[in-house]
């Protein structure tokens, strides 16, 4: 690959579009060539050259019918006014594979690294070049305190995803807390800046949640800089559009996704909008979803509903993959396997190893 280019691309599914996501070491401007179009890194036509990260707009359907896509970087020597100096054009060609139905699809579950690199590069690396799909599920970085905390985001999809299958970003609520977390949106996939969203990709539709952090907004430990309340509220109005909407229906497999499993209640000061919780838990089931993945707890199961972390009612299995060790630099995700008749999770270390396994039977009403 280029100098410039720290790791390979990631391709991150945002409701009908791709948005191709790269990290660079030094200033340049940055398009992507799909077939005999050019999409450029710009802002109201101005290439876009100030950021350590470029993000790319590509239409599903083009990416889809051409499975492939070029990168193309030029340096920015010295950006003036006029006559600004740059260098020539360095390239490279990328294969894609997007999902089609299959007998069995393999997902990763990621979450809460907290800037560890190297190890949830290792545990999420276990399907190889049998993986699907990538689930970036929060808590990557450990704040945003710094702009360049996001790279990890990158670092790891990149080195897991090698750019050829597509990756889904759901926001933490570590993510919320830092001076630049205002600024997350630029630096992240977003549909318009909203962090929850819809994705179609071939037989697989999902829905990204975001249930912000996971205290009351006059926590102390917030400074009175969040607003998550209003900020449900109105995503709860998304949830809405999205059931009437029905975009799910013609999918076979039915994602949810999001960094808290808020259809569980923790004890205080961790048990927030009971009532909103409860309900959006029953407007899920509406979505009839095959499996619902998460993080944030720290700890890892696979439920159906009833079982040990459900209090409002879970609308399908869950998956909940999350387990940490900073200081040891150990990490775990959840390998998914999802099949016509079952649900398959293995826990699986930075080493590749397998340390548990856990499976649930679909009956009729989470059949795929």
């Amino acid at each position: 690959m280029p100098d410039w280019m720290e790791t390979w691309p990631s391709v991150y599914a945002v409701g009908r579009e791709y948005q191709i996501c790269l990290p660079v070491r030094q200033e340049c401007t940055m398009w992507v060539r799909v077939g005999e179009k050019d999409y450029c890194d710009h802002s109201n036509g101005i290439l876009r050259s100030g950021k350590f990260l470029h993000i790319v707009h590509v239409p599903c359907e083009a990416l889809e019918r051409e499975r492939r896509y070029t990168v193309c970087l030029r340096e920015i020597r010295k950006r003036r006014p006029y006559f600004t100096e740059c260098g020539e054009v360095q390239s490279r060609e990328y294969c894609f594979e997007p999902l089609v139905k299959k007998e069995e699809y393999h997902i990763i579950n990621l979450a809460d690294t907290h800037s560890l690199t190297k190890a949830p590069v290792g545990s999420g690396s276990f399907f190889g070049e049998k993986l699907d799909l990538l689930v970036m599920n929060g808590d990557i970085p450990d704040d945003s305190g710094e702009p360049e905390n996001f790279r990890a985001i990158y670092l790891i999809s990149g080195a897991v995803s090698k750019g050829r299958v597509p990756c889904v970003f759901a926001r933490g609520n570590h993510d919320m807390r830092g001076i630049y977390a205002e600024q997350l949106a630029d630096y992240t996939p977003t549909d318009g800046g909203k962090s929850y969203y819809t994705f179609r990709l071939g037989p697989v539709w999902g829905i990204v949640l975001d249930a912000g952090e996971d205290k009351e907004d006059g926590n102390p430990e917030y400074g009175h800089t969040v607003c998550c309340e209003a900020f449900r509220e109105e995503e709860e109005d998304f949830l809405n559009r999205v059931i009437a909407a029905k975009e799910y229906e013609q999918a076979s497999v039915r994602l949810i996704v999001s960094h808290h499993p808020f259809a569980h209640c923790i004890k205080a000061p961790f048990d927030i909008e009971q009532e909103r919780y409860a309900g959006w838990s029953q407007m899920l089931k509406k979505l009839r979803p095959t499996v619902w993945l998460t993080g944030h707890l720290h700890e890892c199961f696979l439920e159906s509903p009833g079982g040990a972390h459900d209090t409002y009612g879970y609308p399908c299995p869950v998956v909940c993959s999350s387990q940490v060790d900073v200081a040891q630099n150990r990490h775990t995700v959840g390998a998914v396997t999802i099949t016509e008749k079952e649900i398959r999770v293995r826990y699986v270390s930075e080493n590749g190893e397998v340390f548990g396994e856990e499976s649930v039977v679909f009956d009729e009403k989470y059949s795929v």
